[in-house]
């Protein structure tokens, strides 16, 4: 099953740390971010990663290199304008000549412990066009919130939440081709600003997955010092 990695971002928030380096190369744990997160995936058997490039793309992908030293094959896709997260995906599927199969993705400056097949499972169970891993945040304020019923079938987002507890996206999905059939080329789209809110009104299933774990957002100062203190000794691969 092929992987996409989301590291085209600019990085604005972190920039002041690391103005020289896209954020996929930016270190956590004494090391870029994107050898964590290839390890991670090499692990759980996902050998197949098509990194989403964007700012940077040039060292990331000398980085990087094919993948191998990481036990994962890379392909580096580079988008020609900043096209948001959907509009990245929808590009890289271009690329790469994807077929029909079911996909994952993630965001590449964001850590979120999840079960590949849990997540996989819950996707072919409510035969979504997409899944969504969930967790839940003391302070919801700075993010949008999803809402999803008892059987885990999202419901609406929320762009942006009142001060306390909610459930927030984990930038990891499970996806469907075919979702990506209208995004347009002249123009950024997000996933969960745009895409996701778009699938819902036409009443198609998007599943909520919500099988606990750590989530860490690195794209901010504080963020990346709390994803550094945690992920420090967990023995990340």
């Amino acid at each position: 099953m092929t992987v996409f990695v989301l590291a085209g971002g600019l990085g604005t928030r972190i920039a002041g740390l690391w103005p020289d380096r896209p954020k996929a190369l930016v270190p956590v744990a004494g090391r870029p971010f994107v050898d964590l997160q290839l390890g991670w995936l090499a692990t759980h058997g996902l050998t197949d990663v098509v990194l989403c490039a964007g700012h940077g793309a040039d060292a990331l992908a000398a980085h990087v290199g094919d993948g191998a030293a990481h036990g994962v094959r890379v392909r580096v896709v580079v988008e020609d304008a900043p096209r948001g997260t959907a509009g990245a995906i929808a590009h890289a599927l271009a690329a790469t000549a994807h077929a029909d199969g079911t996909f994952l993705a993630m965001n590449g400056d964001t850590w979120a412990e999840f079960s590949p097949a849990d997540l996989l499972s819950l996707h072919v169970d409510h035969a979504a066009i997409a899944t969504i891993a969930c967790y839940p945040v003391e302070d919801a304020a700075e993010r949008g919130t999803v809402e999803f019923d008892a059987e885990g079938r999202l419901r609406a987002f929320r762009e942006k939440a009142a001060a306390g507890p909610g459930w927030v996206s984990g930038g990891v999905y499970a996806l469907e081709p075919r979702a990506f059939a209208d995004v347009p080329a002249d123009r950024a789209t997000s996933l969960e600003r745009d895409l996701f809110p778009r699938l819902l009104d036409r009443g198609e299933a998007i599943a909520a997955w919500r099988g606990g774990g750590g989530f860490w957002d690195m794209g901010t100062p504080e963020g990346l010092a709390r994803a550094e203190r945690a992920l420090a000794g967990r023995g990340t691969p």
